[in-house]
This record gives structure tokens, C-alpha cells and sequence, in this order.
């Protein structure tokens, strides 16, 4: 598969889901950020980079790809994320629920679906607020907030998938493991990290099922 990960506000998960996925799954990671820290993570074979302004190449149907993307469409970034998005099998779109973040995730849906109808909305950073009882993450006030925007903005046709607040994104650098290898190599990983894991292998399997 080629998936793309994109939303033109920063803080939104994009990176560390990037990685988790090109780590757990062994897919190569391109990004258009040419100053990064990806490469004392993965093995420079696995790691694409180029510059904003440049165009991504056409990667054949064999090899599995996580693009990484920033900047923005309207200016110097569109050759890059055209180019990826063009290619990939499926767009994540991270948003979490925080104003500007639901705003310019709407705004990257639209200036997507021009390239690629296939877009899974992210409900990122989620966390459990005081009085808050639910058995899926789908249900808490974050991701209901985000599914309701994206359906009034876009439409109902978007899926919006859970993905839980952890602080297991930043040990993904530090570790340089995928939530998954981590919760393998140590006991209390596999107790702390079990239900973002989970999220996460739902999240894959949805992407499998649907648009490999």
C-alpha cells in the first residue's frame, strides 16, 4: 500500500504515525521535510526525502510507502504533496479537537479531494474528560466533536477513526520501536500501551481491508 499522511496544521500526529507505521510494518518512509531526524531511525534504503518544491516519484506497486508530508498546497509545497497524494492508495488526515487544527483539517480534506476521493479522518491526541464514561474512544466528546465537523463540512461519506493521547508517539524516537516492538521487548509496555496499540491495529486493518 501507499498511504499519505497529511494536514497542513503541525502538532497534529503526523510524524510519530508515520513512523509507527513504517516501523511496525516495515514500509519505506518519504517525507518533504528535508531536515529531520528520520534517518537515525531508519535505514537509509527505507528513508526518502526531497525538497518541497520537487515531485515525488511514481514508487511501483511492490513497494509499501508512508508519505510524511508538510507545508502547504497554496505555496511552495504542492509539487511534493500532489505527487504523493496522486499515488497513495488512501490519505490519512490527523486532526485533533482543538480549533485552528479542526479548521485547517477541513481545509486539507478540500484541497485533497480534487486528487484522491479515498480520505480517513484521525481523531488524534483523545483524552477522557471528567465524567466521561464510554467503551470505545469513538464515543468520547473529542471524536464525536471532530466526526460532527467533518460530516457538516464534507460530508458523512469520511470515516473518522479513534486514536487515543499517549505519550508513547515521543517513545517511538527515543526507542527508535514501534508501539508494537516495544510492547514485544518489555512486560509493562505491553499493560500501558495495549489500548493505543490496539486503536492503531484497527486502524491498520480498516486501511487493509479497505483500499489495499
Amino acid at each position: 500500500m501507499k498511504i499519505t499522511i497529511y494536514n497542513m496544521k503541525g502538532s497534529a500526529g503526523k510524524t510519530p504515525m508515520a513512523v509507527n507505521i513504517a516501523l511496525d510494518r516495515e514500509y519505506a518512509l518519504a517525507t518533504n521535510e528535508p531536515y529531520n531526524i528520520l534517518d537515525t531511525i531508519l535505514p537509509e534504503e527505507r528513508l526518502f526525502s526531497l525538497q518541497p518544491d520537487e515531485e515525488f516519484p511514481d514508487f511501483p506497486e511492490g513497494i509499501d510507502v508512508v508519505f510524511d508530508l508538510a507545508g502547504l498546497m497554496s505555496r511552495d509545497a504542492r509539487p511534493s504533496i500532489v505527487s504523493a497524494v496522486s499515488q497513495s492508495n488512501v490519505v490519512l488526515v490527523p486532526i485533533y479537537n482543538e480549533l485552528k487544527c479542526i479548521h485547517a483539517g477541513i481545509h486539507t480534506i478540500r484541497e485533497l479531494l480534487p486528487y484522491n476521493k479515498n480520505i480517513v479522518v484521525v481523531a488524534t491526541k483523545l483524552v477522557k474528560r471528567k465524567g466521561e464514561v464510554f467503551k470505545d474512544w469513538g464515543d468520547c466528546e473529542d471524536a464525536k466533536n471532530i466526526k460532527a465537523v467533518v460530516d457538516h463540512a464534507i460530508g458523512q461519506g469520511v470515516p473518522v477513526l479513534p486514536l487515543k493521547f499517549s505519550r508513547v508517539f515521543d517513545t517511538i524516537f527515543e526507542q527508535e520501536l514501534s508501539i508494537r516492538q516495544m510492547m514485544e521487548k518489555d512486560a509493562l509496555a505491553r499493560y500501558t500501551y495495549r489500548d493505543v496499540a490496539a486503536q492503531f491495529d484497527t486502524l491498520l486493518s480498516y486501511l487493509e481491508q479497505h483500499y489495499a
